[in-house]
This record gives C-alpha cells, structure tokens and sequence, in this order.
C-alpha cells in the first residue's frame, strides 16, 4: 500500500514539472526573491570577538571595560616627512583641533614630563632613596674634607662619586617620553582614543576617516610636507574587514565561474546551466535569507559559506542532468525524465542527509563560530537538494520545450500490426587488467599507510600573524611598537579604586614570580605609580637627605646637580588631582567609577604558545584578584584569541569522530544493511586517512579556521560513493564499465565542484580563508583517491573474485557429475550400453 501510494505521488509530481513547469519557477522565483530581500540585510563582522557566544566571560569583560574605557584601543597616527621641530608643531596643532571632535576623548602625543621631575624623590621606591642617602652622605663628607684646610689627602682611598654621577645613577625615570616619536625625531605619533569601539564597524570607518582627514587638512593648510599614516586597533579592523569582504566576494564569483565551466565541459548544454544553476542560487538566496532571521550576521569562518555551497549544490543538479540526457537518447523526455529522478534521487538524498548531518554535528561544539557554521552548512545542503529536484525537472521540461533533445517517437496507430524493435546491443566496455586494478587499489592503501606513518608529525599553526595576513596597518604596528618600546594595546585590569589597583598590581608580581621564566608579563601601570605612597617612610630618608646637604660647604653648591636634587627636595607630596590631565585621564574611568591598570606583555602573542601562556597567567591574576575579595574585569583581545584556540583544540577530536559516527550511521540506515554501509564508508574513512600525507608533502598545518572543513569532508566525499553504489545497485553485476562512465564521470564534475568552492578561496589574500582553501583542496583530491578511485577498484576485484568463485563452484558440479556419470556407466551390462 505504502509503495503504491508513494508511486502515486511520483507520478503527480513528474505531471506536475511537465505539465506546469512555469508555475513552478514562478514559485521558486517568489522564494528567492524573500531569501534576497532578508539576506541583503546581513552584515559580514570580522573581529574575533563575534565567533564566541555574548554570553562568554571574555566578551562580557571586554563589553564591559570597553564601556568604561570609551572604547577598545587607539587608532594611531604617523606623521612624518618634515623637520621635528616642525613635526612637533604640526602634532601639538592636531591634538587641538582632535579632542574638539566629539568622536575623541582624547588624544596623546605630549606629557608634562616636568612634572614628574620635580617630585621625582617622591616616586622613588624607599630603598633607592636610602641608596640615594648613602652615596649623597659619602660626597657630603668629602667635600667638608676637601673644604677643611688642616684635612691632608694622603691619596689612599679614591674619592667617591661626584654629585653628577649620583644624579645619573638615582635619578627617577618619567613615566613616560615628553613626546610620542622615534629617536631622531622623524616620526611623530598621535593616539587617539575614540568614544566608540573596533567592533562597530560603522563607527570606526566614520572615525578614522573624519580623524586622517583632519590631519591630512591641517597638513594642506600649514603643513605641505607631512604625510600622514595610520594604524593601531581601528585601522587594524578596517583593513582585514575589507581584505575579507574582498577576499570572499573574489572566492564566491571565481567558484561560480569555475562551477559554469565544469557544467558546460561536462554536458556541452546551454541548458545545465539553468538546470544546474538557478537551484544553486534559490537554495542560497533561502539559506542566507534565514541566517539573517535567526543569526543576523556572518563572521570570519561562516562567511566563506558562499563559495562551498556553490560547490556542494550543483553536484545535485549535475547528477540529475546527466542522467537524464543519458535515458533521453533512448526515451522519451516524460520517461527519461522519470528514470533520471528515481535513479539519482535516492543517492542524492543519501548523501544530502549525510552531508547535513556531518555539519550539524558542529552544534555539539562549544565554539559559538561552529555552531553558525554548522547550523548554516547543513541547513543549505538540505535546501540544495530541494531545490534540485523540486526546481530542476521543471526546468529539464522548460529546456525540452525550448530545444528538444531529440523527437519523441510517435505513438502506433490504433490497429497497426506491432513491428518489433531490435534493441541496440549494449556496449561491450574495456575490461580492464585485474593487475593494473589491484595495483591502483593497493597504491592507495600504501599512501594510506604513509599517512599513519607521518601524522605525528604534522603540526598546529600557532602564529597569528599568518592566520591574520600582512596588511599596511599591522606592518605600521610593528613599526612604531618598536619604537616606542612597548605594545600599544596592553591588557586592561578594571578594579574600583587606586588601593585594589595596588592589590592586584601584588598578585601580578607573585605570578610572576611563581612562573619564572616563563612569566609573559612584562610590566605594569596604574596611578600607583604616579603618586606618592608610603610617605611617612620617604620623609624620613628625604628629611635626612635635607639635613646632609645643608652641611655641604660653600664652595661645592655651585653644581648644577645639586641644584636639581635641593629642587627635587622642595617639592611637597600630592594627590591624584595634582597629576597632569593627560597621564590620569588614561587610567580613569568615563563615568568617575573605577580605575585601570595595565598590563603589557613581553611576548609578541602572535604564537598560540604564547598566547596559552599568557591567558593561562591572566586568569592566575583574575583568581588571585577573587581570593582577595577583588572583582575585576579584563579587557584584552589576545585572551579572546586565546580562548578561541582552546575551544578549537578540545571541539576538534569529538566532532571529527561525531562526523565519522553521523557519517556511517546515516548511511546504514539509508542502505539497511552494516556489510553495505562498510563497503561504501569504508572507501571514504581510508581516503581521509590519506589527507595527513598531503598534508605532510604540501607543508598546510591546522589552525583554528580551517579545522572547521575537516568533519565536512566526510560528509562531501561520501557523496561519490553513494551515487556509484546505487546506480551499480541498480544496473547489477558487469556493469561497472558503464557505472564508471556515467556516473563516475558525474562524480567527477561534482568533485572538481566541490574542489572549486573551496580552492577558490586560494586567491585570497587573508591566509586564514587561504587556509580554508588548502586544506579543503587536498581534502577533496585524497578523498576523491578513496571514493572515486579506490571504491570501483575495490567493486571490481570483489566481482572478479566472486566470478571466479561462481565459475570454480560450477566446474566443480560438472566434475561431480561427470564422476557421478562414468560410475552409473561402470555398473551397466553391455547390453545395456549397446541399448543406450
């Protein structure tokens, strides 16, 4: 009952693309044009921060600290080109005209570096000032000698150091340079701190380009020789947003380009290409139409979606196509049509099936940017084979209406004596030499081998500047941080008050400590270290210091050094106000509640090493900060990155061998049977063992983005041997001549389809998305080497081998029978034997 009632369905549904094959594009045209109208709202987000869930900690801190701080990182500006005194003066001038745009909370370039001379001794640990003391006391009591006129030197002890060399060995650093520039003075640098953040993609282009473009005005204006350059967090994230958006778009057009040779090298028809195309595009139109709905955004490893979908949905359409010009030589359009559907739909939804639920398995992910992946590829394969088969024999019927294949016989006349057809004897194919097959099967398996061999070997890419790519805004990075001496976006430590800061500032030391040589912190920086503090200790060093020098002779007040010292002793203790606005506005928060300390690391945090360790002793500090009662938050994108690569590492094993168990059972439940699903698993699970080998002889290493193509290429490859499976099924023994001609030819152009979304990307400038492209490409080539290469092989000697089994047994019962005969004749009489 069930099969007559799904044979009626059929039946409906091919009258229905024949007959009303209009009405159904029309639909489908209403469909796409919904999927536009709702994907042409999606905003593409690059940063890193966009591939973990809001409600991670990470991005509640860097929200949360970005709000108090008025923005995540500086945008820096480089002006060069003229004398440094005219620099100088151009830089002061911009700073003006910056902080008077209400996009800029404020700009540094200049401090008042005096200030902290003066109260130098106040800033001065109190062992240095006993240091201080001590060498002060010794130059003192050398002087009264020398100024003594009964004092003889008999030369025996050396003098000790004079006053100039005190100064240099105990005078307290700045905290910082007078000017931001480089050490001739040919650069100057500007950073400018925004009211807004690096994510909002929007507000850093209007920012950056209002804030050049005033710099480059007043350079027209007094100052013709400056050039300006910029760089820093906003410049960053502009530039890889649009190196991506790009990068993508180039990836998306090439595939579908590629995707249109491949069809019309494969069916020399106009017509595939609408056969083969418009489900494609309806199928994406619907996929991105409900990213926008549910997701409303694309990132970095969900954005390259476009340029795979495109290859993984036209295998659809080319199986189908294929097929059905293969029964139209011989039937009519109506039946070729209906052979072409029954024959490639049960694979098709095999391997749709498969492929989906591979990609959905990327929801058990903890990793928020696989989950997107997930959901999103495998909600768009499934769209692919609808719209394939619901759209494309519709479009077969249109194409036949337009230009026939051929004429359809005309029916007998009623009453007309039947003339019988001789059919066309079927085509004797090639049989090829067991030998030559069994080497092809066994060199496989021997690169399988290799690959077993060599996987220890291969590694993880840990530097994130090859995953980032160069750009002129990360080499301006690199640039001026070597000037400057220190990275320009340290960790940012939020706490509520000055006394925390100096808590937590106590837990980073002992951290520190504790890791040795290992530690990745470099230093610190809070108002802790612009304001005096033990002062009842410092006025006891620095009132002895006052009393030693009021007892220096005459003759020696004359040095210009110990000018600076009595200077330095007059000045009075101060507080947090006293401090010059551009040093404390740094360290303060936008609404006056809390404060910040920095952290700047002594690594370069490209490597993933590094980065480990540095996030790992950030949270040292985060705990340590908890047991003392501190609840601080941490604004730092190198810990983001961090805990990116974490979830990457610890999602990769579960998903791979969850992909692998999806794959197999998805397929034992569409063939019934455990042998069967092995032998067409088994094909696909050898040549995956094979891509550690390519991977090996190409030098391509795993990194977080490209992690995401390994549980797919499962799904992918299985495809060819699902569709060589049934259609071998389907035409029975000694047919594999003409399964491997047909269908292992549109296995073939679906492969090369597959390779195309993907190598794509090769052309693309970011290295994360050329990544992708790599490891994807040789993904398909060693899985193509299983499915397609090693699985007929494999079918051949199997059929081959049972062949002679089959002919072994019958020479065997004709022996028999032949024994059986010559007995039954030695038992006869002559007689009888004359009778017979």
């Amino acid at each position: 009952m069930a099969r007559s009632l799904r044979q009626q369905w059929f039946e409906r549904f091919i009258q229905t693309a024949v007959s009303r094959p209009w009405q159904v594009l029309l639909a489908f045209a209403l469909l796409a044009a919904g999927g536009m109208a709702l994907a042409s709202r999606l905003e593409f987000r690059g940063s890193f921060v966009e591939l973990l869930p809001q409600g991670a900690r990470e991005v509640q801190d860097l929200t949360r600290v970005s709000e108090k701080a008025g923005g995540d990182g500086y945008l820096v500006i480089l002006a060069k080109g003229d004398t440094p005194e005219r620099l100088k003066a151009y830089a002061a001038e911009l700073k003006g005209r910056l902080e008077a745009l209400p996009e800029v909370r404020y700009v540094e370039h200049s401090y008042d570096v005096d200030f902290f001379r003066r109260h130098g001794l106040l800033l001065l640990p109190a062992e240095k000032l006993a240091g201080l003391r001590q060498d002060l006391e010794a130059r003192v009591r050398y002087e009264r000698q020398q100024a003594n006129p009964f004092y003889i030197d008999l030369g025996a002890t050396p003098p000790p150091p004079g006053f100039d060399e005190i100064a240099r060995k105990h005078e307290p650093n700045a905290p910082m340079k007078e000017y931001l520039a480089n050490a001739d003075g040919s650069e100057v640098y500007l950073m400018l701190k925004p009211s807004g953040t690096a994510g909002d993609l929007d507000f850093a282009r209007r920012f950056v380009e209002l804030a050049m473009g005033t710099g480059r005005t007043l350079a027209s204006e007094r100052f013709p020789s400056v050039k300006l350059e910029a760089t820093g967090n906003f410049q960053n994230r502009i530039e890889e947003d649009a190196v991506m958006k790009s990068d993508l778009a180039r990836a998306g057009m090439l595939s579908a380009l590629i995707a249109v040779g491949l069809i019309l090298l494969a069916t020399r028809r106009i017509a595939a290409l609408a056969v083969v195309g418009l489900p494609v595009v309806v199928g994406l139109l619907m996929t991105f139409g409900i990213a926008w709905l549910v997701i409303g955004h694309l990132n970095v490893v969900t954005g390259f979606l476009v340029a795979i979908l495109i290859g993984l949905g036209i295998e659809y359409g080319v199986h189908l196509c294929m097929r059905y010009w293969e029964e139209r030589r011989e039937k009519s359009s109506r039946d070729a049509l209906a052979a072409a559907v029954r024959g490639t739909f049960g694979g098709a939804v095999t391997s749709a099936v498969t492929n989906a639920a591979a990609f959905f398995v990327l929801l058990l992910a903890q990793f928020h940017a696989f989950n997107q992946f997930g959901f999103l590829a495998g909600l768009g394969v499934l769209l692919a084979v609808l719209a394939a088969y619901a759209l494309g024999p519709s479009l077969l019927a249109i194409a036949e209406r337009l230009r026939p294949a051929r004429p359809d016989a005309a029916p007998a006349p009623a009453g007309a004596s039947s003339v019988p057809v001789i059919a066309k004897p079927a085509r004797e194919w090639k049989r090829w030499p067991t030998s030559v097959i069994a080497a092809l099967a066994l060199s496989v398996v021997g690169f399988a081998a290799f690959s077993v061999v060599i996987a220890p070997r291969l590694g993880f890419e840990t530097d994130m500047r090859k995953l980032k790519g160069d750009s002129p805004a990360s080499r301006l990075d690199d640039h001026v941080t070597a000037q400057l001496g220190q990275p320009l976006n340290p960790a940012i430590f939020l706490v509520d008050d000055v006394k925390q800061a100096g808590q937590v500032e106590e837990v980073i030391a002992e951290v520190k400590r504790r890791n040795g040589d290992d530690s990745v912190f470099l230093r610190t920086a809070s108002l802790n270290d612009l304001v005096p503090t033990d002062l009842k200790r410092r006025e006891e060093e620095l009132s002895g210091i006052r009393t030693l020098l009021q007892g220096l002779p005459a003759s020696a007040r004359d040095d210009a050094r110990l000018k600076d010292f009595e200077r330095m002793l007059e000045a009075k203790p101060y507080g947090l106000d006293s401090l010059p606005v551009e040093v404390r506005r740094r360290f303060e928060a936008t609404d006056g509640k809390g404060t910040f300390l920095l952290l700047f690391p002594s690594v370069s945090n490209y490597d993933t090493e590094d980065l480990r360790r540095w996030a790992a002793q950030i949270d040292q500090v985060v705990d340590g900060a908890k047991a003392r009662g501190i609840d601080m938050s941490v604004l730092d994108s190198n810990r983001i990155a961090a805990r990116i690569f974490a979830l990457v590492r610890g999602d990769g094993p579960l998903i791979l061998w969850s992909a692998a168990g999806v794959v197999f059972f998805v397929i034992l439940l569409s063939l019934r049977s455990f042998k069967r699903a092995l032998l067409v698993t088994g094909p696909l699970f050898l040549g995956m063992t094979c891509l550690a080998g390519g991977m090996y002889l190409f030098d391509v290493q795993l990194n977080f983005i490209n992690a995401v193509v390994l549980p797919n290429l499962l799904a992918i490859a299985v495809d060819n041997s699902i569709h060589l499976f049934h259609r071998y099924e389907e035409e029975g023994p000694g047919s594999l001549g003409k399964v491997v001609r047909h269908t292992g030819l549109a296995a073939v152009v679906a492969t090369l389809s597959n390779a195309a979304g993907y190598g794509a990307l090769l052309v693309a400038n970011h290295q994360g998305l050329r990544s992708i492209g790599q490891i994807a490409l040789l993904g398909v080539v060693c899985t193509f080497l299983g499915t397609t290469v090693f699985f007929p092989a494999m079918l051949a000697l199997l059929e081959r081998w049972s062949g002679r089994k089959a002919v072994a047994a019958g020479e065997g019962a004709v022996v028999r029978s032949l024994e059986l005969g010559v007995a039954g004749a030695s038992s006869e009489t002559p007689g009888e034997r004359k009778s017979a």
